[in-house]
């Protein structure tokens, strides 16, 4: 989208409906764009060239031709997939034909066996072991009720969760069939969008992770010219998804009618309630699906990600970045008033597709190296960012460490599992102790995050003793016999996991080493040569 009017535009409205397929024609292996012209009125490809002129409403001015993706007799899954995203990228105008056909028993086989054998079962309570025991039966019935276009949706049963907060996130647990068909469609969704996915996203995406977004912000306000950060998360995002929004968005890139059906039946799928009660949701998609992430990422590319990366930013004087992990983002610029300019426009731009920010975790403050004490702080992903002095050398830098209120919560959750499996084998009990930990390290164990770490070593050791002293009326270990049990099961003492060149990117520069690099101002005239 090169201008705001083809960020809106493009997407057409919400009440003229464009069947993506001009009938039904899943069987068919070519389909061409032509064909259907006369009902693309108010949709345009997001990668397409300019509209006609004179024309008022954006139309599709380049005839796509829609091709088979694969030929699935003779080829693997991953090949398939890796067939789709080469083609995504190579034309980033191509809408994609013949995805249903990729739903057979082969690839669906392969897709069952990425699933977690663990997880919850859904309304039927059928579990993975179940399942597995005739796969092949079950597979085969799945396929041919696909083929008849007869496969429904089940029910979505609804579980809540504690945020830490006092308030519950309400889960979507799938039936294990719809899992096993949201898997693979899952897998398609990503093949074709992860070629127009910007880099600004981080969220659910292969190859990126919280950490990685956290590493390049705390690289981007340490070098850049910041100084102001807009602060923001989308009010219940997975409740307020637009359903027709999304199916737009979607036939930008897609245009197999019953493939956008499927996605459709499970959007319109009825959520069980835990005391029975059944809803019938209009907007959002069951927080916990397995497709859920995907179309996330889809929505929020088109109504976030391209609008500030071709709108905002191109807009502003100064600098400015988007930094965004699903509906978490943090956004920031060089001056004041554009910053403030972001916070109102986003606003309105969120609410033209039916969201809106959580008042109580937006806000614009001030965080550069220019700020001295009027610079504030700010929660990311589960870390708080702030400047500090170095003890070293005395300069600004940017810190972060674990941010308050996910420390207590993980301190809280710790204290509840402990005192609910107490009776367990010491053994067990111990190793599970040892993965908790391993597993608090390896997220938070960024650098200058030592501190907190510690604390959290302290309260859950604490928490431990406690409990495991009233396994039995009779008290078990003192604080000499508590630590060598630590030792004895290899419980992890606090570690900080992150390397200087992850967080000083020495990566992109080839030239440095890690003792050039602290010998130097960054800042300075070796810095900026080092860009030129």
């Amino acid at each position: 989208m090169a201008r705001e009017d083809r960020a809106d535009g493009n997407l057409g409205r919400p009440e003229a409906t464009r069947r993506a397929n001009c009938g039904s024609q899943s069987g068919r292996n070519v389909q061409r764009q032509e064909e259907c012209s006369e009902s693309n009125q108010g949709i345009r490809s997001v990668h397409s060239s300019q509209p006609i002129a004179g024309e008022g409403i954006d139309t599709i001015t380049q005839p796509v031709e829609e091709t088979s993706t694969v030929r699935t007799t003779e080829q693997s899954w991953s090949t398939s997939l890796r067939a789709i995203a080469n083609k995504a990228v190579q034309d980033k105008a191509h809408r994609f034909g013949g995805l249903y056909r990729l739903l057979n028993q082969a690839n669906l086989r392969e897709c069952f066996y990425q699933l977690r054998k663990d997880a919850a079962p859904g309304v039927d309570g059928v579990t993975f072991k179940e399942y597995e025991k005739n796969l092949d039966e079950h597979l085969r019935s799945l396929v041919q009720r696909l083929r008849n276009k007869s496969y429904r949706a089940r029910l979505v049963r609804r579980k809540y969760i504690p945020k830490g907060n006092g308030k519950l996130r309400p889960l979507g647990i799938p039936a294990l069939e719809d899992k096993l068909v949201q898997c693979a469609v899952a897998q398609i969704l990503s093949a074709i969008f992860e070629a127009d996915f910007l880099p600004c996203s981080y969220g659910y995406r292969p190859g990126r992770s919280p950490l990685d977004a956290v590493r390049e912000l705390t690289e981007a306000l340490y070098r850049g010219r910041f100084e102001f950060v807009v602060e923001a998360d989308i009010k219940g995002f997975f409740d307020h998804l637009r359903h027709d929004w999304l199916i737009r968005m979607l036939e930008q890139r897609i245009n197999d009618g019953a493939m956008v059906r499927l996605v459709r039946k499970w959007l319109r799928a009825g959520i069980l309630e835990a005391e029975g009660r059944i809803e019938h949701p209009e907007t959002g998609t069951p927080q916990g699906g397995i497709v859920s992430p995907v179309l996330a990422n889809v929505y929020l590319h088109y109504v976030l990600d391209l609008w500030f990366e071709r709108r905002v930013r191109k807009a502003n004087r100064g600098q400015s970045r988007l930094f965004r992990f699903a509906d978490d983002f943090v956004c920031c610029f060089d001056y004041r008033h554009e910053a403030s300019a972001f916070e109102q426009a986003v606003k309105e731009r969120l609410g033209k597709f039916g969201l809106e920010l959580a008042l109580d975790k937006t806000q614009t403050l001030r965080f550069g190296r220019g700020g001295g004490g009027h610079n504030g702080r700010f929660d990311f992903l589960g870390f708080e960012f702030r400047w500090e002095k170095s003890r070293t050398r005395g300069h600004a830098i940017v810190k972060r460490r674990t941010s308050r209120k996910k420390l207590r919560g993980a301190v809280a959750r710790f204290t509840e599992w402990i005192r609910e499996n107490r009776h367990e084998k010491i053994g067990e009990l111990m190793k599970s102790v040892a993965d908790k930990h391993r597993g608090h390290w390896n997220y938070y164990g960024v650098i200058g995050n030592s501190k907190s770490l510690g604390q959290y070593r302290t309260e859950s050791c604490r928490a431990l003793f406690k409990w495991v002293n009233r396994r039995s009326q009779k008290r078990s270990y003192t604080w000499r016999a508590f630590n060598r049990l630590l030792q004895r099961f290899a419980v992890p003492m606090p570690r900080i996991v992150e390397g200087a060149k992850e967080t000083l990117g020495l990566k992109d520069k080839p030239g440095w080493n890690e003792q050039q690099v602290r010998g130097m101002n960054l800042l300075g005239a070796h810095y900026q040569a080092s860009r030129a």
